[in-house]
């Protein structure tokens, strides 16, 4: 509520969630009695139905899926929907973030994670794209460190066909990449949104399943299907299905147990939708 862009509708879905939030979302509408409010009497077990139903439900011409556990800076709106008025053919733009833990720490920020996705190669991948050919390189792993960093474009977030719900771990990643073969994408180099970890949160959850294997492959696969095949494209592609298959296997022998690996951590999935 604390934008310095105001013309916006506020959207709060509630997944049957057990952390006390529903009485929280009732004393903020009592507040602000303007919004608007999705509660779920039994949990949907994925948060890309809560995307999906937050987009169906929503009205305006850019959509904002600001997870629970995250916050942005009180300018974010108001710089993304600039870069996105000012490029009628950007169907997305997105931000740097901070990571940042329980207590509000900022532990790193997202350009930060490698040099594969520093603000400068990020800046020359989805700014500086004049006489360049379109390239899914860059989504070989996802650019984009979570959905609260992130505005919409309605038209080219429908003409996707939206969030894919039969996904569990992957269906952003794939919302970005058909975004991307629809229209442009722009980057933001400024951490405006900040991205909550916790404690209890690693990619455990992750290569411990078959499911985000299946759906990491599947994605790749998607990438080589829409791209210029070359042999540095498909070398690329091997690898990193070659990565997440020995990630996998690692988790499966609980080799990282055993030899002591460190986990990075990732954040819960809960949705607040923004319509603006």
């Amino acid at each position: 509520m604390g934008q310095t862009y105001k013309d916006f509708d506020l959207l709060i879905l509630d997944d049957n969630s057990t952390d006390g939030s529903r009485k929280i979302i009732e004393e903020y509408v009592i507040k602000h009695p303007e919004i608007k409010t999705c509660i779920n009497e039994v949990n949907s077990g994925n948060p890309f139905n809560q995307w999906k139903r937050g987009a169906d439900l929503s009205k305006g011409e850019y959509i904002w899926i600001a997870e629970s556990d995250d916050y942005a800076e009180p300018e974010f709106l108001e710089k993304t929907v600039k870069v996105l008025a000012e490029d009628r053919n950007a169907g997305l733009v997105f931000t740097d973030s901070r990571i940042v833990n329980e207590q509000k720490k900022i532990e790193y920020l997202a350009s930060d994670r490698r040099k594969s996705l520093s603000n400068k190669r990020l800046e020359k991948y989805f700014n500086e794209t004049k006489g360049r050919k379109k390239s899914l390189r860059p989504f070989l792993e996802n650019p984009i460190v979570n959905v609260s960093s992130v505005l919409f474009r309605r038209s080219y977030f429908n003409e996707a066909g939206g969030v894919d719900p039969s996904m569990k771990f992957c269906g952003d990643w794939l919302l970005y990449i058909k975004v991307f073969l629809l229209s442009g994408i722009r980057y933001i180099p400024e951490p405006l949104n900040n991205f909550r970890l916790h404690a209890e949160s690693s990619f455990q959850s992750h290569y411990g399943s078959n499911i985000f294997l299946k759906e990491k492959i599947k994605i790749l696969n998607f990438i080589l299907k829409n791209s210029r095949i070359t042999v540095l494209m498909i070398y690329l592609v091997m690898k990193e299905s070659l990565k997440v298959l020995i990630l996998r296997l690692l988790y499966f022998y609980r080799l990282n147990e055993k030899f002591k690996i460190e986990i990075p951590r990732v954040p819960r999935n809960a949705t607040n939708l923004i319509n603006t």
